[in-house]
């Protein structure tokens, strides 16, 4: 039952920043394609981040029966998993596909706001 609670409320966070996405993508699109494209992708990061919690949380369901540090252990993965994948986004983001540094940014935040305000609507 807790299973598929977690997968419920990831899979609802995940609707709403995709929902949150499109309309700042759609914002920024006044400004330009290449704008919009950058928002895009910083919220595709902001996305991806959340993929992966949401995994990490998936698989914390088998952790439960481990002992404490092989837990604490996988949690701690789990959080430098996150790290490593967002600030690589972000480097090949600004590095390799040469986005506008502001609109990606700001896809990003917004869709880290998402998670934050669900968060609260949800408690």
């Amino acid at each position: 039952m807790c299973h598929q609670i977690r997968i419920q409320a990831i899979g609802a966070l995940l609707k709403i920043q995709a929902i949150m996405l499109v309309l700042i993508v759609l914002s920024f699109l006044w400004d330009g394609v290449g704008t919009a494209i950058s928002c895009f992708y910083g919220g595709i990061i902001g996305m991806a981040n959340t993929f992966l919690q949401g995994r990490c949380l998936f698989n914390s369901v088998k952790w439960d029966k481990l002992s404490a540090t092989v837990n604490l252990r996988k949690a701690y993965l789990c959080f430098i998993e996150r790290w490593v994948v967002t600030i690589f986004m972000f480097a090949v983001g600004f590095a390799v596909f040469k986005f506008f540094p502001l609109p990606l940014m700001t896809g990003y935040i917004v869709i880290q706001f998402a998670l934050l305000f669900w968060k609260k609507i949800r408690l």
